[in-house]
């Protein structure tokens, strides 16, 4: 059996000032690296911008409405290219991020073919407009959303 000073001596003793504060220091410098590590709101805006430019460019006359789209698309990868180069790391994606980035994707090719069905068999071409804000703005809020709760530990 254990005696009372054997006891004391096996349990870790409390930190000093000194190395509490750096042990904090080195919290905060390791915070701030993950933080470097995530794509900002920008990259959010930019890719919101690109997908709805690819709904708008809907809006152009017959042959350019192709060459908006494929403009669109390009203007896409080389903002996702521009920012992995930037970072140089792929972002690691959580289990909330996953949902939203489902629901988003469900989001705009749900309302791409449903402005697409309107413009065609309804002759309403404006509804591309609506469209394109609607699902931009609903990726903003997705990603804001999985953002607030933060990175998984796992």
């Amino acid at each position: 059996m254990a005696t009372d000073e054997n006891s004391r001596s096996s349990r870790p003793s409390m930190p000093s000032r000194e190395g509490a504060a750096e042990a904090l220091a080195l919290a905060e410098q390791a915070q701030v690296a993950v933080a470097s590590l995530t794509p900002g709101r920008a990259f959010d805006v930019k890719l919101s911008l690109c997908v709805a430019g690819v709904y708008l460019s809907h809006l152009l006359p017959e042959p350019w409405d192709f060459v908006g789209l494929a403009l669109m698309y390009v203007i896409m990868l080389a903002v996702l290219a521009l920012h992995f180069r930037s970072s140089g790391v792929r972002h690691r994606v959580n289990p909330g991020m996953k949902r939203s980035m489902f629901g988003a994707a469900v989001l705009a090719f749900g309302l791409y073919m449903v402005a697409l069905y309107l413009d065609d068999h309804q002759g309403m071409p404006w509804i591309w407009v609506p469209a394109g804000l609607l699902a931009a703005g609903g990726i903003l809020a997705l990603d804001s959303k999985t953002r607030k709760k933060g990175i998984a530990a796992s």
